[in-house]
């Protein structure tokens, strides 16, 4: 599931807002070299999203677990590792304006600095990231 939340870069002290996760519909990513987000929406995955959720054992999110489970019943496509999954949606994803790639793995950053150095905000919990 998706979150937002402020954050604190302990670089050059700029505050902004995180948001990470995988959300209802779609998957945030961010750029490995920027931190830009961009959300990968399941519908525009088409097929490669079905053949994941029929790997999945109990499906994606509990909001869509009716049709995660008839996908895995009754949609004639092939299983998909979640490593061949992640390729593909990285694929999808494609190059960000600044050159990185909109990756799983890539950590939120200070949209100033760039830094990967940041704190979240009061109110929204005291975790370093």
């Amino acid at each position: 599931m998706s979150h937002k939340f402020r954050a604190r870069c302990r670089y050059c002290d700029e505050s902004f807002t995180v948001s990470q996760g995988d959300g209802f519909f779609c998957h945030l990513l961010h750029c490995d070299r920027c931190g830009e987000v961009k959300p990968i929406g399941f519908e525009e995955l088409g097929e490669l999203h079905l053949r994941y959720l029929k790997s999945l054992p109990n499906g994606h999110c509990l909001l869509d677990a009716r049709r995660d489970a008839y996908v895995r019943v009754h949609v004639p496509v092939q299983p998909i590792s979640t490593a061949d999954y992640r390729a593909g949606v990285h694929a999808i994803a494609g190059e960000c304006g600044c050159g990185g790639r909109f990756r799983f793995d890539a950590p939120p950053r200070c949209p100033v600095c760039r830094s990967t150095r940041i704190t979240l905000a009061l109110g929204s919990g005291s975790q370093s990231m």
